[in-house]
Parts: C-alpha cells; sequence; structure tokens
C-alpha cells in the first residue's frame, strides 16, 4: 500500500503571552532555526509600534523586543517586512523605497544599502500573511518576488505573460536583474484571474502557486523559463472562476473572498514538504463582511507536496467546529503552526498568541 499523509493536531494549545498593545494577529510572523546552534526564535512584526518582536517556543514567551525609528538619521520607515539572516541578523525591507537596511539585533548596528528599483515594480518583498513571498538572500543576491505596475484591466494575456516574476538584486552594487521566468504563458487565456502569488526560494529551486491555477511552477535557475505540474486540491472544482470585469469593484471583492482559489504555500525545511493553502468556494450572506471572510476565512485545506512536488495528501481545516487563522502560520521543528485566534473561534485570546501544531502523520490509503 502506498503512504498518504495528513495533518494531525496536537492536543495542547501553543499559548504565548502578550502585553495589552500587541495585537493577537501578526502582520509578519516567521519562525528561524540556527542548525549550528540547535536553536530557533519566533520573529514577529509589531507594525504599530515599529517593533521587531523574539520570542521562544520551547518557553512560550518574549525573549526580546527592538524599536526602530521610522524617520530621522536612524529611521527605517514603517516596519512591515524584513529578511532574517541570522537570529543576530535581519534585513529591513521599506514599502516604497530603493533601499533597504542590515540590521544586527544584539548591538543595534544599522547599515543602509540602496539599490536601483525597477520603474514600474514593487520594491523589495518579504510576505507571510496573505501569498507569502519570503525574500530569501545567498549573501551575493536578494531574491523578491515582484508585482507589475499600472492598469491589469487594461492587460491582455499576452502581455501579462511576458511580466516577470521575480527580480535579484546584488547586495554589493545594488544592480538589479529580472527573472527569466515570468506569469504562466496561458494564465488568462479564457478569461482573467486574479493574479496574486505565493513563492518559495530554496538553495535548490523556486517554486510558485497561482491564486487560480491548480498547477505549481518551478525551476532550478533565475535565468531559464519555470516547468509546471499539475498540483490540483481535491476540494476545488476543475474550472477557477474568472474575475468579474465590470464597473463595481465590490464583484472584485465578493470574488477574492468567494471563489475558491490557492493562497499560500509554505516550505517545510525539517520535513522536506511543501503546504499550499486551499481556499474551497463559499457563498456571501448579503449583509457579510467581504473584508473578514478574506482575512478569517472560515474553511481551508492544506496540501501536502513532497521534494518532487508531487502531492502526498490534503487535510481540511475548519470545516468541523474548530476555526483557525490561515493568516498566521509558521513552520517550526515539530510541525505546522497555525493560529487559533479566528474571531469566530473558540480558543481566541486578545492576550496571547495561540497556535495549533499540527504534525505531519503517514497513512495508508
Amino acid at each position: 500500500k502506498e503512504s498518504v499523509y495528513q495533518l494531525q493536531p496536537a492536543d495542547e494549545i501553543l499559548r504565548i503571552e502578550l502585553d495589552s498593545l500587541t495585537s493577537n494577529i501578526s502582520e509578519w510572523l516567521d519562525f528561524y532555526y540556527d542548525e549550528q546552534l540547535d536553536s530557533g526564535m519566533l520573529f514577529s512584526i509589531d507594525v504599530l509600534h515599529n517593533e521587531l518582536e523574539l520570542y521562544s517556543l520551547n518557553k512560550a514567551g518574549l525573549l526580546d523586543k527592538v524599536a526602530y525609528d521610522r524617520e530621522g538619521p536612524e529611521g527605517v520607515d514603517v516596519l512591515i517586512e524584513i529578511g532574517i539572516q541570522s537570529l543576530d541578523s535581519v534585513l529591513i525591507f521599506p514599502a516604497f523605497d530603493n533601499s533597504f537596511y542590515q540590521s544586527r539585533l544584539s548591538d543595534f548596528a544599522l547599515n543602509k544599502v540602496e539599490y536601483q528599483k525597477p520603474d514600474e515594480y514593487a520594491a523589495i518583498r518579504s510576505m507571510t500573511k496573505y501569498f507569502g513571498a519570503k525574500a530569501y538572500t545567498d549573501g551575493e543576491f536578494i531574491y523578491t518576488r515582484t508585482l507589475f505596475g499600472g492598469n491589469y484591466m487594461l492587460m491582455d494575456n499576452e502581455e501579462l505573460s511576458s511580466k516577470p516574476l521575480m527580480y535579484r538584486v546584488n547586495v554589493a552594487s545594488g544592480e538589479v536583474e529580472f527573472s527569466h521566468f515570468t506569469f504562466p504563458d496561458d494564465y488568462w487565456l479564457g478569461g482573467k484571474k486574479y493574479f496574486e502569488f505565493s513563492s518559495v526560494v530554496t538553495e535548490k529551486q523556486f517554486v510558485f502557486s497561482f491564486f487560480g491555477d491548480h498547477h505549481i511552477y518551478y525551476g532550478g535557475s533565475f535565468d531559464q523559463p519555470l516547468e509546471r505540474k499539475m498540483a490540483k486540491s481535491k476540494f476545488l472544482s476543475s474550472e477557477l472562476e474568472y474575475l468579474p470585469l465590470g464597473p463595481n469593484s465590490e464583484d472584485r471583492s465578493r470574488y477574492v473572498a468567494t471563489t475558491a482559489h490557492y493562497g499560500n504555500l509554505i516550505y517545510d525545511q525539517f520535513r522536506k514538504v511543501y503546504y499550499r493553502f486551499c481556499y474551497p468556494q463559499k457563498q456571501a450572506m448579503p449583509d457579510q463582511d467581504l473584508r473578514e471572510m478574506i482575512e478569517f476565512p472560515e474553511e481551508f485545506s492544506v496540501m501536502i507536496l513532497n521534494a518532487d512536488l508531487e502531492v502526498i495528501g490534503e487535510t481540511l481545516l475548519g470545516s468541523k467546529g474548530q476555526k483557525y487563522a490561515s493568516n498566521n502560520v509558521f513552520v517550526g521543528p515539530e510541525g505546522l503552526y497555525i493560529s487559533v485566534n479566528h474571531p469566530k473561534s473558540d480558543l481566541n485570546q486578545e492576550d496571547s498568541f495561540g497556535f495549533q501544531l499540527l504534525t505531519l502523520e503517514s497513512i495508508l490509503e
């Protein structure tokens, strides 16, 4: 019999106590593990207070807070996205600037580095909340996903398929180079779909998951086109809906909130698997808050893909009882952690982070 895998909830909820000023949903959240030190920390950004917070999973508590100025000689603008280099070093990526900052936590050293941000493309992005795409650095380059500027309503499929998915920044020179891989050449072939995507970069490969495409796209070289592999969720219909193009913007918000789609793609370095978050189609009541539906969907599944990007399992969450905040997740040594601070969860507590640990278990099919 062939082994397949599922995500199994652990008995206890990981709770990390917060002060009264810190939100129980993080705007940026990731766990960093140092193999040589056999130690790790949970990094969280408090945008309101421009602070980086460092938490211990073992002690279930705060280790340190590092506050950054928004303005002035030591200002980094609004702290919103970072890249973790080590337990003592992070890169800070301002949202609208052509520079980034190297920050050492132990002595508060800060170094500004300018780069040649491409016109009509986003600054370096390093997102974890919705369409996760953490910036990756190999020391020489910073690799970042990017989105094109301009009005997508005026674009056609041919133009979209020419748009690069990433660029990389030479840390020494600040020079920028676009990837040779672009949007899939058939993504808008039958009609427009939401163009957001999630990406994972490792030492070995680049992997992409798009909002409205069952395929996973991957490649081993920044200079070559991507290949693709079918990785359909069993909870999503074969035909995915097209974006409404009429004058009513609420129709497009309803589309994002209710249509079947794919979200975050996350790599589990400990078990060498990928987790792909999937959102089945749902109905919106006339008085329902579309923004809350987008931020806190009640039901979703997590696909499990092996190192070769083959689907080896899928687990449906939120369909029976417990609700999870799928916009706050991270991978730790024990498994996948998903926040229980969903507005409709009985386990939601304002004074703490609360995470359900899901462990990867093999079952016989």
